[in-house]
């Protein structure tokens, strides 16, 4: 078979996140081995073409729908890989797709076709209250971007994505780990169509340095409530050390947080606030274990795979893909977040470990990313997925 051809479809988001970080990779991964167009559309575009039509484009996109139809006509893709088009590109790319029989691969980095919000989660807690398909209780709760306006534009594209068509007729749809897979069926993606096919990352090319003896305990990414962190700091309060946890991130929960060790003088949390990429090296030559407390099953959990890549073990809760990468206990520890107890006992056996003992689990740790999660390892399923789906297309057309 000759190189596929890809078309890579994604909305950007008004904030850039791991998700666009992520498609990117992709492609740039996929142009090894195939001839890859990326197409994304933006929010912002969307607004600026004007807020008050906003609604009804984000429902039929015909401008989006228009220069899909040039780009299939001037490179005749084999395949669509999209990986998101809400709110801007409407779940008419997905009619689209179907009339012009092009097969698509649909990778899910999120819940959104059975959430409003995507995460399953609301007002600090797991949520499946719409995860059937009827979205009333999420419009009532407003769920998306916290308005009752913007929940029902929300609830209307995710019914029109439900009709679509997609579920029935995507050629394969991807979940990044074993219980987004399990999620999945529950809001009605069918099982046979469904490949769980985890992310990558390169961290294990780094330099390794062994974990220090008495180092810290770090935590890197956005200050959310489905994180998980006020969590973690309520353990941390019951634990009398002079380690350090030192949490790189910013966002909507920062302030509540600081105030919060604050008003608990837990003079040993740091806050350093975010530390671009090129600038972490000296927090993770301090760490001694990275911490990743999502309270929310998070489908793909990439900083854990970069933490274990760059050789340091990970505590976790028992959630979403945490549960995939951390099911060697020589990769880290798996905590119940409904158990504070356990949690504390479980920080607190952290660091009571040895050094040399959290060396050895950074080596396997390191390894295991290597062997199993690397962009060769990625690809190598992907292609095989993709080629069968182009494959059965032709043989169905």
């Amino acid at each position: 078979m000759p190189p596929l051809r890809i078309l890579s479809i994604f909305n950007r988001y008004l904030q850039y996140g791991g998700e666009e970080t992520m498609a990117v990779k992709i492609s740039g991964t996929l142009s090894r081995q195939a001839m890859v167009e990326e197409y994304h559309y933006s929010t912002a575009e969307w607004l600026e073409e004007g807020k008050l039509t906003a609604p009804f484009r984000g429902l039929h996109n015909r401008s989006v729908l228009r220069r899909l139809r040039l780009l299939q006509q001037e490179h005749q893709f084999d395949l669509w890989l999209i990986h998101n088009v809400f709110p801007a590109m409407s779940p008419a790319v997905y009619r689209e797709a179907r009339r012009l029989n092009v097969p698509v691969i649909h990778m899910l980095h999120n819940y959104r076709f059975g959430c409003l919000n995507g995460l399953l989660f609301r007002d600090g807690r797991e949520c499946r209250e719409c995860i059937s398909g009827n979205f009333l209780p999420g419009m009532k709760n407003r769920c998306w971007n916290q308005g009752l306006a913007s929940s029902l534009f929300s609830a209307f594209f995710q019914t029109a994505a439900r009709k679509s068509g997609i579920l029935e007729h995507a050629a394969r749809f991807i979940a990044l780990s074993v219980k987004q897979a399990e999620l999945l069926k529950s809001i009605g993606i069918p099982e046979s169509k469904t490949a769980i096919l985890p992310l990558f990352v390169e961290t294990y090319l780094q330099p390794f340095t062994p974990p220090p003896e008495n180092g810290d305990i770090l935590f890197v990414g956005r200050l959310t409530p489905e994180k998980g962190l006020m969590t973690v700091l309520r353990a941390w309060s019951g634990i009398t050390t002079q380690r350090r946890l030192v949490i790189a991130g910013d966002g909507p929960q920062r302030k509540e947080l600081e105030t919060w060790v604050r008003e608990h003088r837990l003079d040993n949390v740091i806050f350093k606030g975010f530390v671009p990429l090129e600038e972490q090296a000296p927090l993770w030559e301090s760490a001694a274990a990275f911490i990743a407390p999502s309270i929310w099953h998070e489908p793909g959990a990439t900083t854990i795979l970069e933490a274990m890549g760059r050789g340091r073990p990970v505590i976790a809760f028992a959630k979403g893909a945490a549960c995939d990468h951390l099911a060697d206990p020589a990769h880290g520890w798996l905590m119940d977040p409904d158990r504070s107890d356990a949690i504390l006992k479980t920080i607190q056996a952290v660091l009571d470990t040895p050094g040399e003992t959290l060396c050895r689990m950074g080596m396997q740790s390191r390894e295991f990313v290597r062997e199993q999660r690397s962009p060769e390892a990625w690809l190598k399923l992907f292609m095989e997925m993709a080629e069968e789906a182009v494959r059965q297309n032709r043989q169905d057309s």
